[in-house]
């Protein structure tokens, strides 16, 4: 049947090859829009490493105030903005707050393995402000940040990189060659600063205390009963505090949106093309198959004369229909299993294959429901009225 079937589409292979070149480009969109949704669904999947819910971030941002002025200042506000009874913890961070839209990365090194790093400049009262959880050993201790200690916490994807499946507790990672070493004291999972869609990598904790990387903003963990109110009279007293300096108020959940809108709409005006795409081709599909019928309707008249059945004409079309989406959709496969097998950005292998199978199933379930009712009117020919007809 299948070998019958090929035959047939080969020797009117000039009028399938528009619906075959059509059936190709189709693919080739649908596996770069599935690989694109895939990807950002895997992201989202795995654990986020902290919480946003009722979590502020204020930036302070100098104007030219020395240090001697500055730091100590935004101590004192740190202090204030822990005081209040709206608040539940007060912790110093780098600017690189969650989604907030900055990046600081540089390079770590453990005995000439070396990986790039998110970098994140923390007191002792990060992980409460942003309820986090520790995987092993501890968190920088009130003592050491006092004393300008050296110490780190690293994510998972940090410690399988600098020592892979060995114990990271305890051992001394580089920051800076012309610097002291820094302690590894603790381990944390994952830890997306920008967000649920973003691929997990490798942050760094550091010691703000120690200011290889100036901590100029407070991370806020407030009570739910926090208003508007209490909002604007916090940023009044901190402008008191912190003179001449740029104060600015966010909420986590707010840029938490604003981050999953920059991710959404690319893949929303990419499905929405693919989707104009796929309509196209389907009311190709039809019409073509559509077209064929009308003109092998003796074709189809003398096979149900000879004892063809409903079911044996209906299969035939709509095999046949599949069978030329195939040929497209084999010359797609082609050219888009060269993605994992180059490697070409760097994503998981498995995105892409599932991202293929995807494609074809779509395709292949597309294609069936085109050609069904066409085929099912080819199978409703009866030979007598073709007969009439000649």
């Amino acid at each position: 049947m299948i070998k019958h079937l090929i035959k047939l589409i080969w020797n009117k292979k000039r009028s399938n090859f528009l619906l075959t070149t059509e059936i190709f480009a189709s693919f080739i969109v649908l596996f770069g829009v599935m690989s694109l949704v895939l990807y950002n669904f895997n992201n989202y999947g795995q654990p986020l490493g902290y919480e946003y819910e009722d979590v502020w971030a204020i930036t302070v941002t100098r104007q030219e105030s020395p240090d001697s002025v500055f730091f100590p200042a935004l101590e004192r506000a740190r202090q204030v903005i822990a005081g209040h009874p709206e608040v539940e913890a007060a912790a110093f961070s780098s600017v690189n707050t969650p989604y907030a839209p900055f990046t600081i990365q540089w390079s770590a090194t453990y005995e000439g393995k070396s990986t790039l790093a998110q970098m994140v400049s923390v007191d002792e009262h990060y992980p409460r402000a942003l309820g986090m959880r520790m995987e092993e050993g501890r968190w920088i201790e009130p003592a050491e940040a006092a004393s300008a200690q050296r110490v780190v916490v690293l994510n998972r994807q940090a410690r399988e990189a600098l020592f892979g499946d060995e114990p990271a507790l305890g051992k001394m990672i580089s920051l800076d060659e012309n610097e002291p070493a820094w302690k590894v004291v603790g381990l944390v999972d994952n830890f997306k600063i920008q967000g649920e869609f973003q691929e997990p990598g490798v942050v760094i904790f550091l010691n703000s205390k120690v200011k290889k990387l100036e901590a100029e903003a407070i991370v806020v963990r407030v009570k739910p009963s926090a208003d508007a109110a209490f909002e604007a009279a916090l940023l009044r007293e901190l402008n008191g505090i912190v003179k001449g300096a740029n104060i600015e108020l966010s909420y986590l959940t707010d840029q938490r949106r604003n981050q999953h809108a920059f991710t959404r709409v690319p893949m929303i005006v990419a499905a929405t093309v693919c989707c104009f795409l796929l309509i196209n081709v389907g009311l190709g599909l039809f019409g073509v198959l559509w077209f064929n019928i009308r003109k092998r309707r003796e074709e189809i008249g003398l096979r149900r004369a000879l004892g063809a059945t409903h079911a044996g004409i209906l299969g035939h079309f709509v095999g046949e229909a599949i069978i030329i989406a195939a040929f497209g959709m084999l010359v797609g496969l082609f050219f888009a299993l060269q993605m994992p097998l180059l490697d070409v950005f760097g994503l998981d292998k498995a995105v892409y294959f599932r991202a293929a199978l995807a494609s074809v199933m779509l395709l292949l379930l597309l294609v069936a429901i085109c050609a069904f009712y066409p085929s099912r009117q080819a199978a409703k020919i009866q030979p007598a009225v073709v007969l009439h007809e000649e």
